[in-house]
């Protein structure tokens, strides 16, 4: 129904959590290769299977980052607080609709069942909305290749703008083929448009100045944070990374944030240190970068980490 409701021309959103999104996955990536704008909000908890229901945990990264079949590029962010989820949401929707891409935005169990008195939060940036196609164009190409990867999208109705939306490879026109060529240029077509775009300076929050980094996602940021003060009161010189857009993430500002900073630790509220293998896996942390890795049900509190960084900090 969200895929049918974007495809009629309205930005779609829908909800669940860890097992619904598991089974999405196959109608998302119908989504994805019918470029059709949508949003999920993965609403992380305890895992696996029904795992701890009620309790909040950030285990759904790797599902999030690789759950997808076939080379399948598209975004994932993660708000970081009761304020950022109506921020994070509403960039993530027009994200969606201005690269006509698939979604997914990680809140947790914490920030969604917590109640706070809040600012009111800051506007997303304004992206022009979706690409739709005029009415009349001659020899109309829904996946027609442009430099920045996206082709205009006709709305059900448009005057000589008929074009085929399934799950087979296409040719520019939109009509199914198996031809190497064809799906070459189009997965290139999906991959480019995500890769290029200039998502701006809102991918990260950073705080503070320091050889040491203090590196996480999602609403562990609230604890983290804290626990950067309360280092710096100590005298230590500390800086914190959250990442908002985990995927495709900017490599290159990533690299600048860390310009300076001689060790990392990355804090995340589940059991492998998945954001940890993440990044590592795009070769972006220093070698003596380490984890601390905790999962569910608890969660992490201003204070637990702070004997840890600075354990590891006097090893180093």
């Amino acid at each position: 129904m969200v895929i049918g409701a974007s495809f009629g021309g309205v930005p779609a959103l829908t909800a669940t959590s860890g097992p619904g999104l598991g089974l999405m996955i196959e109608a998302l990536g119908l989504a994805i290769a019918s470029e059709t704008p949508l949003v999920v909000i993965n609403v992380t908890r305890g895992g696996p299977s029904t795992g701890i229901p009620t309790k909040s945990e950030q285990s759904d990264l790797n599902i999030a980052l690789y759950g997808m079949h076939g080379d399948a590029p598209h975004l994932v962010l993660a708000p970081t607080s009761i304020n950022d989820c109506a921020f994070t949401t509403e960039w993530a929707v027009r994200l969606a609709g201005r690269l006509q891409a698939f979604a997914i935005v990680l809140s947790d169990q914490s920030l969604g069942q917590s109640r706070a008195i809040i600012n009111p939060p800051e506007n997303a940036p304004v992206l022009g909305g979706r690409v739709t196609a005029t009415a009349g164009s001659e020899n109309y190409q829904r996946y027609k290749l442009t430099d920045d990867g996206v082709s205009s999208m006709a709305i059900p109705g448009t005057q000589s703008c008929i074009y085929t939306a399934d799950g087979l490879e296409h040719t520019t026109e939109g009509i199914p083929s198996s031809m190497a060529s064809d799906h070459q240029q189009q997965l290139e077509k999906r991959h480019k448009k995500l890769s290029r775009f200039d998502y701006g300076e809102h991918w990260a929050i950073q705080e503070g100045e320091g050889n040491v980094c203090l590196l996480t996602w999602g609403s562990s940021w609230g604890a983290v944070s804290e626990d950067a003060q309360r280092l710096r009161a100590d005298g230590m010189a500390v800086r914190t990374l959250t990442i908002r857009l985990l995927s495709p993430l900017p490599k290159e500002q990533f690299q600048t944030a860390l310009q300076g900073v001689e060790r990392v630790i990355v804090i995340e509220q589940n059991f492998k240190g998945q954001l940890f293998h993440y990044l590592n896996s795009l070769n972006l942390l220093p070698e003596n970068s380490r984890v601390l890795a905790r999962p569910g049900p608890l969660p992490i509190r201003p204070g637990d980490v702070v004997s840890q960084v600075k354990e590891w900090c006097r090893d180093e």
